[in-house]
């Protein structure tokens, strides 16, 4: 009985390792792991083509018509901020404006009491009296109607005018002064429309 056992254990322990359901194993293991790397990069390769295309067509019909930054407005503003009116007065069709004594649109005319006059034959102007600041077309119907060629300054004195170009500026009067080189000093605001 003894013998019996010593051939039956060489015989199941030969079994045991040739088998082959343990030689089978690796085969499935190795055929799942190819498996789920063609899975996940056929995946992973779908929705990335379909996100860029997919998220492109929404931004561009959001976005805002390049033209309506392009079209200048009549009231766009081409200059505001300081200027000095003296015998050389500031050319306002330019930005910024500068002083020159034969191409200027408004300059002083006189020192006592400060009066400043219009520059070339073609610029205009006129003094607003209301209570708030005026906008463009307020000027312009003003130059239009009640033109003048000189006009007597002092502080916080509002002068309309139309330049040489034809843009519309008003004119605050800040300072005095009682000498041709210094002038008078003034806010303005020109706007780019030239008139027709």
């Amino acid at each position: 009985m003894f013998g019996l056992l010593n051939v039956l254990i060489p015989v199941l322990a030969d079994g045991s390792t040739d088998g082959g359901p343990e030689a089978a194993a690796p085969e499935p293991s190795a055929h799942a792991s190819r498996t789920p790397d063609s899975t996940v990069s056929s995946a992973s390769t779908t929705p990335s083509a379909n996100q860029p295309a997919g998220s492109d067509a929404p931004d561009l019909s959001d976005s805002p018509a390049p033209s309506a930054t392009l079209s200048p407005e009549p009231n766009t503003i081409q200059y505001t901020g300081t200027v000095r009116i003296a015998y050389a007065g500031p050319d306002l069709d330019v930005v910024p404006p500068e002083n020159s004594e034969y191409d200027n649109d408004v300059h002083l005319g006189l020192v006592e009491p400060p009066r400043i006059s219009t520059g070339l034959s073609s610029s205009a102007m006129a003094l607003w009296s209301g209570s708030t600041m005026p906008g463009r077309q307020q000027c312009s119907d003003l130059v239009s109607t009640q033109a003048i060629k000189t006009v007597e300054v002092k502080k916080g004195t509002v002068v309309c005018l139309r330049t040489d170009a034809g843009r519309i500026a008003v004119l605050t009067v800040t300072s005095t002064s009682n000498g041709f080189n210094s002038g008078e000093m003034a806010q303005v605001t020109v706007w780019s429309e030239v008139s027709g």
